[in-house]
């Protein structure tokens, strides 16, 4: 029997998850707090972790997924969430979720779903044997476009210049931050901050601290970011996204190299490096009016820009080896590598999700294998996108690396249109193969037998 952590402050949800579970084979445990959520994580108590959002003050899923994620990176997770909308659970399963679900909540179907994922968890050793390979602190690739990469980071570490990096979801902005401040600043303190999850209201709060007494809240002093990472380094990530009225602030604070807490009147002195991500070009959000365009131009002092994985694809056997040395010291296992097989799929995939999308789907091999990795390692959503990216035009209408020779008869623009409404309904129906086949009026062998004929199509092509 599997032990559940339930993470929900919620009564109502708590009550009715309750009664749902008597006829599921968990071990049910209820904490309503994050910090005691992360102490049962750690001390290996939970197998699976459901994680009811907004949880205490915290509204961010992507917040406490990076928590969890923390605490052991090898939990499946999954989010009952008040709201929720296409683009945020695409990048909460890219993160590394399970999967996420929205009110109102069909409980029977997302515990099925949960006893499905328990089924494939492996019980893990601890990772403390000194046989184990220990993995290196960084990777150091070796492609044209790594290469540039690296010449760039060195050239401005040593200053302090203020930085964009631009780059895709999942390119390693943060990482790329983080070298960036052992230049000069390597003595100070590195805070990041998701510009994404910072509200309107408590933006300000989050970035310079607050008062006690100066919003309804606001029980204690806080200090804020800014403090924090005086003398150091901050990395504001998706700097876009920062409420317009908060831009003014971060403006003064750069301008004047002070701050002043929410509802204080003391300006308390910084001596900080400002670096700031962003995966669109803030240029265009000024010309559309959702940046300032004076911070816009104090900000851009020296710009990165990070290839997605898909242009420096001769790094992916680099990063393979480093995530599994990494996986391997976390899970106290051997793993060799990745079946050929596997890896011919990985090399034609374009990786939506990037190096962050590749960590998880290693990790998750590394856990599930027992020697090598294999497609049977891989979770049924990963295997259909590889069907859906080696078959269909991208959103452009050019084709994937896989099918750059697909769609020019009517015979494969009829495999496409087919795969593509079994695809849509395997995602509608959270890659449950009954229901899909259900819906698509045929038996499940049939289903699965597709599937199959499309992956020996890519092969073969």
């Amino acid at each position: 029997m599997n032990n559940l952590l339930l993470l929900s402050d919620d009564p109502l949800l708590t009550k009715i998850f309750k009664s749902h579970i008597k006829n599921f084979p968990f071990q049910l445990t209820v904490i309503t707090d994050i910090t005691s959520g992360l102490e049962n994580i750690k001390a290996g108590l939970s197998d699976i972790v459901v994680a009811g959002v907004p949880l205490m003050t915290e509204h961010c899923p992507k917040k406490i997924l990076k928590k969890l994620q923390d605490a052991n990176g090898y939990l499946p997770i999954f989010f009952l969430l008040d709201q929720l909308n296409v683009a945020d659970a695409i990048a909460l399963v890219k993160m590394g979720a399970e999967n996420c679900y929205s009110k109102p909540f069909a409980f029977e179907a997302i515990l099925e779903d949960i006893r499905r994922t328990a089924g494939n968890v492996k019980a893990r050793a601890p990772a403390s044997s000194a046989s184990i390979p220990q993995p290196a602190s960084y990777v150091q690739p070796h492609s044209k476009a790594a290469t540039e990469l690296n010449k760039q980071i060195s050239v401005v570490a040593d200053t302090n210049f203020k930085v964009i990096i631009y780059g895709e979801t999942g390119t390693g902005k943060e990482s790329v931050a983080r070298q960036l401040s052992e230049g000069k600043f390597r003595d100070g303190p590195f805070v990041a901050i998701d510009c994404g999850c910072l509200s309107k209201e408590l933006a300000a709060s989050e970035l310079f601290g607050h008062e006690k007494g100066s919003f309804t809240s606001a029980v204690d002093n806080k200090t804020g970011a800014f403090e924090e990472a005086n003398n150091g380094t901050i990395f504001l990530d998706e700097i876009g996204n920062l409420d317009y009225n908060v831009q003014i602030l971060l403006l003064r604070a750069i301008e004047e190299g002070k701050i002043r807490r929410v509802g204080g009147n003391k300006e308390i002195d910084i001596d900080i490096r400002i670096i700031v991500a962003s995966n669109e070009r803030l240029e265009n959000a000024v010309r559309e009016g959702r940046f300032r365009e004076d911070l816009f131009y104090r900000l851009n002092e020296f710009e990165i820009n990070i290839p997605p994985l898909r242009e420096r694809i001769e790094d992916l056997d680099l990063f393979i080896d480093f995530f599994i040395a990494g996986a391997n010291k976390d899970l106290g296992k051997h793993i060799r590598g990745v079946n050929p097989a596997l890896l011919k799929d990985f090399y034609t995939y374009s990786w939506p999700g990037n190096i962050r999308q590749l960590k998880n789907i290693i990790r998750r091999g590394c856990l599930m294998a027992d020697d090598m990795i294999t497609r049977e390692c891989m979770p049924t959503d990963f295997l259909s996108a590889l069907v859906y990216d080696n078959h269909l035009p991208g959103p452009d209408g050019s084709p994937h690396a896989g099918g750059a020779e697909t769609g020019h008869d009517f015979k494969t623009k009829g495999l496409q249109a087919e795969i593509e409404e079994i695809l849509r309904v395997l995602r509608e129906e959270n890659y449950n193969k009954t229901r899909t086949a259900q819906r698509l009026n045929i038996d499940r062998k049939t289903l699965y037998n597709k599937l199959k004929n499309f992956r020996n199509i890519k092969e073969d092509s």
